[in-house]
């Protein structure tokens, strides 16, 4: 199994971090082999910015996408810009609130409403990782929450996994 994982949006969104927690989770967690690899413009903050996740139960011998099998946009930017880099049959999220797009099969999960409804804005990239758990194969909620609460300080991690465990029901009321 080989499974291209791209995330896209803007410097300032939690793109990279989400990426990180779902590539640790998945190679420390479930014990897959695990690249992760990121790139923003120079503005950083604002600018474009993508980040990358090869997931393998064999050694990776290239560690980038090259087209996705799973798509991830956190604003129309990044949307655009790399949205024809994806698989004819790839899976792909995007946050309704930023995002319009014409693809009937995208998830729309409205991430940055979730995220402001519960007054932290800053959230919206664990509402997606959230919504992103429940689709992907072999990742189990669990390994995630524990990334989630390895990786914040204790004032902030209940508010970022309440955004997770937010986008993970969300997605899990659709695929019902």
């Amino acid at each position: 199994m080989r499974l291209d994982i791209r995330f896209s949006g803007a410097g300032g969104q939690g793109v990279i971090l989400a990426s990180v927690l779902l590539a640790k989770a998945y190679g420390l967690g479930e014990d897959y082999n695990i690249s992760q690899t990121q790139s923003y413009g120079p503005e950083a903050r604002g600018g474009a910015c993508k980040a990358e996740v090869v997931i393998s139960d064999e050694n990776i011998d290239y560690p980038k996408v090259d087209t996705a099998d799973v798509f991830i946009a956190f604003n129309q930017m990044g949307y655009e810009k790399y949205r024809k880099q994806i698989k004819k049959t790839a899976i792909v999220l995007v946050n309704s609130t930023l995002v319009e797009t014409d693809d009937d099969s995208a998830y729309q999960i409205p991430a940055t409403e979730m995220a402001e409804d519960m007054g932290k804005p800053f959230v919206v990239n664990m509402v997606m990782l959230g919504a992103l758990t429940k689709i992907l194969p072999k990742i189990y909620y669990p390994t995630v929450e524990a990334e989630i609460q390895e990786n914040f300080s204790a004032s902030i991690a209940g508010a970022n996994l309440e955004a997770y465990s937010k986008g993970y029901e969300y997605m899990a009321e659709r695929l019902e």
